[in-house]
């Protein structure tokens, strides 16, 4: 069994933002030389999040949207000591989630036809670091 880590380093440049990493884990597949397995990815904050999902900016928008309303910033929040903005973010990490575990099967991704996988920015322009192992045959 092999057994492959690496981080993917992003830089975000605002709220709702969705950063397309896809490329950069088919890279890490392919260097890890695993044909058949899982690659697991996991974004090292509280305030940022993953997701897969197509590349369609009315898909990211109308998610943002529905967001805003279940977890508004113009409220108060316990959490509220960093900023309302900070404590939405939490929130949303905790509804979106900070990992994915995707199957590797022939050496490739298995994501459907139109699936990416991105990095969300819940809160503000941030370097944001993404731990991913693969693991497998």
């Amino acid at each position: 069994m092999k057994v492959f880590a690496d981080f993917v380093e992003v830089r975000s440049e605002r709220r709702g933002e969705y950063i397309d990493i896809t490329t950069e884990i088919e890279k890490m597949i392919d260097k890890s030389e695993v044909k058949n397995g899982v690659v697991i990815i996991h974004e090292l904050h509280t305030t940022a999040a993953l997701t897969i999902q197509e590349n369609d900016t009315s898909v990211h928008e109308d998610t943002k949207e529905i967001m805003d309303r279940l977890v508004p910033l113009d409220r108060e929040y316990r959490h509220s000591y960093e900023g309302n903005a900070n404590a939405v973010a939490h929130i949303k990490n905790q509804i979106f989630g900070s990992n994915l575990a995707i199957p590797v099967i022939d050496g490739k991704i298995a994501l459907g036809t139109w699936q990416r996988i991105f990095l969300i920015e819940l809160f503000e322009t941030r370097h944001r670091k993404i731990a991913v192992s693969i693991i497998g045959e």
